[in-house]
């Protein structure tokens, strides 16, 4: 179910100037850290322990781009997945919540802000985030995220019925803008990233996927198919894609299946009544709803399936149908020209998490449908950690032990299956 066909171009890659792959990993090497994955989270890792001055080689074990971090759908949002910041404070305690709310308020600048550092062109947009609401209970859940986001000092506004549904297109309740927000292309972004860390002295190995890890003399070392790195300080950076490589590591996320659809490139006044300022959308219905254009003027958005069979065709469908009923200017279902699929990883809660795994050895990041900007600040945060730059009780979420998902192999299934009844849901507000 979880499977990807990451060799064939999609939309990004297409969009993208191919990088040349770097070699996999042959004999044996030592390094200060050792970064394991190279999607976001673990190349903002592999950033962060550099820029402290650290020795750092990043192992991944397809190709940069090929997971989640390449494959997503671009938007760069400082905003929760699902709390408030007075939500996350009362979860986490004040030190942690205020620590944690001002990451998250500055992570789309952290993420934009290394684009310029780096002159990555990742066809960044930073136009702002919308989120509308589109009924009575979701306006004032709206309402609640824009106030406690506006007395926390970021730089959001607040739109009445008619501005909003003038700047998206689609006739909604009210909805907020976070400004600093945006979108981009999430493999050029992501390339480019690993580009630049090359740049900065870190080395990377790609086709090197990890077997096993030991716990060594100075550190750990880690086995693969044609040699060894041996750190003394390892980052585990896998999200969605960990296995068995630290037991029962991958009981503590659940993996979802999303898609991913475009259209072909809209005419100038259709784009001149749909996302008006060319924003990112996503809206709160339960089932999956987001948008934003491409560089080519395609409307990009995505979606799941609650099973996977034929699911290209129904896909493109089930995008073409959504669109043409949310955009009315569209005149009908426009034509799906692109359909792609990946997996992230979310937890319950709906919260990153911070795991020490071992003296030396730590894991972070499941986003729940927000990586993009947070992995980026977070995984900066990570690289300073694993330096000793900040200590557990220096970081901006709390550090645990791992915390499994009890019933695992059900909540994987259940939460998969989810979107059926989140679509009646949404059919019954």
């Amino acid at each position: 179910m979880f499977e990807v066909d990451w060799k064939t171009p999609h939309l990004w890659r297409k969009t993208t100037v191919a990088r040349k792959t770097s070699p996999a990993l042959t004999g044996d090497i030592e390094t200060e850290v050792l970064v394991v994955g190279g999607g976001f989270t673990g190349l903002a890792s592999a950033l962060g322990a550099r820029d402290s001055g650290a020795g750092v080689v990043l192992l991944e074990g397809n190709e940069i781009g090929s997971a989640a971090s390449g494959r997503n759908n671009g938007l760069v949002i400082s905003h929760h997945s699902k709390a408030s910041p007075s939500e996350l404070e009362k979860a986490y305690g004040k030190i942690h919540g205020d620590r944690f709310n001002t990451l998250v308020a500055g992570a789309a600048d952290v993420a934009f802000g290394l684009m310029q550092r780096f002159g990555i062109n990742a066809h960044q947009v930073q136009q702002g985030w919308i989120q509308p609401a589109h009924t009575e209970a979701t306006h004032a859940r709206a309402r609640q995220f824009h106030d406690e986001w506006r007395a926390f000092g970021a730089h959001v506004s607040w739109f009445d019925r008619d501005e909003v549904s003038r700047r998206v297109g689609s006739r909604y309740l009210g909805g907020w803008m976070v400004h600093n927000s945006g979108h981009i292309n999430p493999f050029a972004m992501t390339v480019g990233l690993a580009d630049a860390i090359e740049r900065e002295g870190v080395h990377i190995f790609e086709n090197t996927r990890c077997l096993r890890l030991e716990k060594a003399e100075r550190g750990w070392r880690v086995y693969t198919a044609a040699g060894s790195v041996t750190a003394r300080e390892v980052v585990l950076a896998t999200n969605a894609l960990t296995d068995d490589l630290w037991p029962g590591l991958k009981r503590t996320l659940i993996p979802m299946k999303v898609f991913q659809a475009a259209t072909e490139p809209l005419a100038d006044d259709i784009k001149a009544q749909i996302l008006v300022g060319n924003p990112a959308v996503s809206d709160m219905h339960n089932d999956l709803r987001y948008f934003h254009y491409d560089c080519d003027g395609r409307l990009v958005s995505g979606a799941t399936h609650t099973f996977w069979h034929d699911e290209d065709r129904r896909g493109r469908a089930k995008v073409a149908r959504m669109l043409a009923g949310t955009f009315k200017p569209l005149g009908g279902e426009p034509r799906i020209t692109e359909y792609w699929s990946g997996t992230f990883a979310v937890v319950p809660d709906l919260k990153p998490h911070l795991y020490r795994l071992a003296p030396g050895l730590v894991f972070g990041g499941l986003y729940s449908g927000r990586g993009v900007a947070l992995s980026m600040a977070l995984g900066q945060e990570m690289g300073r950690w694993a330096t000793g730059r900040r200590t557990d009780a220096d970081m901006p979420l709390p550090v645990t032990s791992m915390q499994p998902i009890a019933f695992h192999p059900v909540a994987v299934q259940v939460a998969n299956r989810m979107h059926a009844w989140n679509r009646l849901k949404d059919r019954r507000a």
